[in-house]
């Protein structure tokens, strides 16, 4: 019988990804593994893609110009009510449930937009769950003598038996630092040994009267957004240049230093990279939750994203989101392992992965 452990460090495995950040995300999902398999969820759906009209909610007609979209990490059921389940990813403190984080969460419009979108569709949620796991602060290090020692004596190293080509490369060629093997052993000591630290579940609930209140705020931005369109305004907020400490992709085009016009840009058939052609607009006629932030962030940053749809052509991805990919492909994985009415599948099922692949983890 295969398991929940082993489909998510299959998909890890399989994803080409930088060794580093396949051994961090297979350090957390032992100890994700080990905090949740026995929680009694059963999965109703992951990645589930919505595309619907929005609507006016003083007269009930639907916007002729914009569609919302967007997709759910998860719906799952639990005891008999049916919750969202949203995957999140952060350095702050989980640990704390007074602390600001989970504050934030308490009115963050991912989940309006969420539950709307599923009670448009017919479906009132009981709920919703944000699962969040807290990045380690934990790095490859230098192997202490007497751990190189009792690697050398038991073959093991944090508690896993540490693979033979490793061994050699300790005990014959004498390395003494961390590869990423050995640094996935060890953090996953540390995740199983500190759950609280590195993952906390809260229930978020939505009010009818909240999620009303944003049905109002969506169409609101759906009519802001065209008064910039018809006026040509799409002034900027020097405020949002260096957020999260590094610059807006767009701050050479703002300072003068570039221009839309120059070979450094393309333009992609899709403004929405996260989400499927929906539209002939090529998404620019699209709404989403991370559409709409950017625009109440900057409006210009928004005009060049989600209406001329520019992206730089050496655009590198920034070391969060590939982390963040890469574990979002492990939790869809994961929680596909627990859709609800695939048990018989499971049990008839051959193991996802091999002793030696496990082993890596």
């Amino acid at each position: 019988m295969s398991t929940a452990l082993e489909h998510a460090l299959a998909a890890i495995n399989g994803a080409n990804a930088d060794p580093i950040h396949a051994a961090k995300c297979r350090g957390l999902m032992h100890g994700y593994d080990a905090r949740w398999k026995d929680a009694g969820w059963e999965t109703l759906s992951v990645e589930e893609v919505f595309h619907l009209p929005v609507i006016n909610p003083e007269t009930g007609a639907a916007s002729r110009t914009f569609t919302q979209a967007g997709k759910y990490d998860g719906i799952a059921e639990h005891s008999g009510r049916v919750c969202l389940i949203e995957h999140k990813t952060t350095s702050d403190d989980i640990a704390d449930p007074a602390s600001h984080y989970w504050k934030r969460l308490t009115i963050d419009s991912q989940v309006s937009a969420y539950v709307l979108a599923n009670w448009q569709n017919g479906r009132k949620l009981d709920g919703t769950l944000y699962d969040v796991v807290k990045k380690p602060g934990i790095r490859p290090k230098a192997i202490p003598k007497a751990d190189l020692k009792a690697i050398a004596s038991f073959g093991t190293y944090f508690g896993t038996k540490v693979p033979p080509d490793v061994l050699n490369n300790i005990i014959v060629h004498g390395q003494t630092d961390e590869c990423p093997a050995l640094y996935g052993f060890r953090l996953a000591s540390d995740c199983i040994e500190n759950p609280n630290k590195y993952f906390q579940r809260r229930m978020v609930p939505r009010l009818d009267n909240e999620v009303s209140e944003y049905a109002q705020e969506l169409w609101d931005v759906g009519k802001t957004i065209l008064e910039a369109r018809a006026n040509n305004r799409h002034y900027r907020n020097s405020g949002a240049c260096m957020q999260w400490g590094s610059p807006c992709e767009y701050l050479s085009i703002c300072c003068g230093e570039d221009s839309v016009e120059s070979d450094r840009w393309q333009k992609p058939e899709n403004v929405h990279s996260e989400l499927p052609i929906l539209d002939k607009s090529g998404g620019r006629s699209v709404l989403t939750n991370s559409r709409i932030k950017t625009f109440q962030t900057c409006r210009r940053k928004h005009y060049f994203r989600h209406e001329l749809g520019i992206r730089k052509y050496d655009e590198e991805e920034k070391e969060a989101l590939v982390f963040g990919s890469l574990w979002h492909l492990a939790l869809e994985n994961w929680w596909s392992f627990f859709m609800k009415g695939t048990e018989d599948v499971h049990s008839d099922e051959a193991p996802a992965v091999n002793a030696a692949a496990g082993a890596e983890a």
